[in-house]
């Protein structure tokens, strides 16, 4: 359920028996530990009801870093983080506490962020009425779905920016935003900042 301390403390038990074996295979046999973690970890995030989307993002990203990591004191930091940053999505993105309907929702929304995500969209997909839906959504998570929806592909816009080197008019396609202008303009309402100024601050990959 995203409880971080008891991860830890899970955690301290897993970093003993990781680093009991003093050998000269002790940095393979810590990054073999490590990755057996990140699967125990990736799929405790999955019975917490992660959609896949998220999980696969973050284990694609811890299994890099194992990796490259090399030092045991840094895979025990490595760890700390790991534990912490998979309660962290736990808490962030688990859909267990809400209703079934919601819950297909939000599955529809992380599914393909560049669908019709519109009210209308969801509720006829769901067979439901529009504003019975949008009453229970904003009961239950406490923004508007067209909120939510906008959210969650400014995160997605936000990932590709920094991670890829599609154009920005591309990452607005893959978000479901055909219009470069509302694109930006939606895109600096929830960031501050243009797609534009954003990638120049944020980029992660070499710059040609």
């Amino acid at each position: 359920q995203g409880r971080t301390h008891r991860a830890r403390t899970m955690l301290a038990s897993f970093s003993q028996s990781a680093l009991e074996s003093r050998t000269q295979e002790l940095s393979r046999n810590t990054q073999n530990y490590s990755i057996i973690l990140n699967t125990i970890l990736r799929k405790a995030a999955e019975q917490g009801g992660v959609h896949p989307l998220y999980i696969d993002r973050l284990s694609s990203e811890f299994a890099h870093r194992i990796e490259e990591t090399s030092n045991a004191s840094d895979f025990e930091t490595l760890w700390q983080e790991m534990a912490h940053k998979y309660c962290l999505l736990v808490k962030k993105h688990s859909s267990q506490n809400h209703s079934q309907l919601v819950q297909q929702v939000i599955s529809r929304v992380d599914y393909d962020l560049g669908a019709d995500l519109s009210l209308k969209a969801n509720a006829e997909a769901l067979n439901v009425n529009a504003s019975y839906l949008s009453s229970l959504f904003r009961k239950e998570m406490g923004v508007t779905l067209t909120d939510y929806v906008n959210r969650k592909r400014v995160e997605h816009a936000v990932y590709l920016l920094s991670n890829t080197t599609l154009s920005i008019s591309s990452v607005g396609q893959y978000c479901g935003i055909q219009d470069d202008n509302y694109f930006t303009k939606m895109f600096k309402k929830y960031t501050g900042k243009t797609p534009k100024q954003f990638r120049q601050e944020n980029v992660r990959f070499p710059k040609a």
